[in-house]
């Protein structure tokens, strides 16, 4: 068996693994662990900002836009690989570090693995792979994200700018 068809066994299987159990490294990051130190002023909300995008990208953009080139006959297995390098090299450095570090191993394998890659079925099948168990992931990430923040952040309406504006105008008479 080749060192990518067992990648792609081992992303498959921790798939099944999550789809229905919070992966330890979202628990601990859900609880404001953070083993690298990430995040600053000793807080992780940022942290949760960035991976949160961070995921959301990997998911939705890269390993889809990967599927779909794949299905293009103009691009090659070797351009392929040279693509998913080139678009997964920045994340492969910080999910890690931003406390995700066990998708961050497999993100780190699969950069690595990439070089084993010898045909454009073979790429689109890791590939189908790490979009399955990214996306499953963003939704745990999606999960623990504190929404409830968000009511600190409301809205204006022009009535609210008005009068506002006509509050300041009293106070700068």
């Amino acid at each position: 068996m080749s060192k990518v068809t067992r990648f792609i066994e081992a992303v498959e299987k921790e798939t099944e693994n999550i789809w229905l159990n919070e992966p330890e490294d979202i628990h601990l990051l859900k609880k404001g662990v953070l083993l690298s130190g990430a995040g600053i002023y000793d807080q992780y909300y940022s942290v949760l900002v960035m991976l949160g995008g961070e995921m959301r990208a990997l998911g939705i953009h890269i390993f889809a836009d990967l599927l779909e080139f794949s299905k293009e006959p103009a691009f090659d297995a070797a351009m392929l690989k040279k693509m998913a390098k080139r678009m997964l090299k920045i994340d492969v450095g910080v999910i890690s570090y931003f406390g995700l570090f066990h998708y961050g191993k497999f993100l780190e394998e699969l950069y690595e693995v990439l070089e084993d890659v010898t045909t454009k079925e073979e790429f689109t099948h890791l590939t189908q792979a790490m979009f399955t168990f990214t996306n499953r992931y963003q939704l745990w990430m999606h999960q623990i994200f504190p929404w409830s923040v968000s009511v600190f952040f409301k809205q204006q309406t022009p009535e609210n700018l008005e009068e506002m504006r006509d509050r300041l105008n009293r106070v700068n008479k």
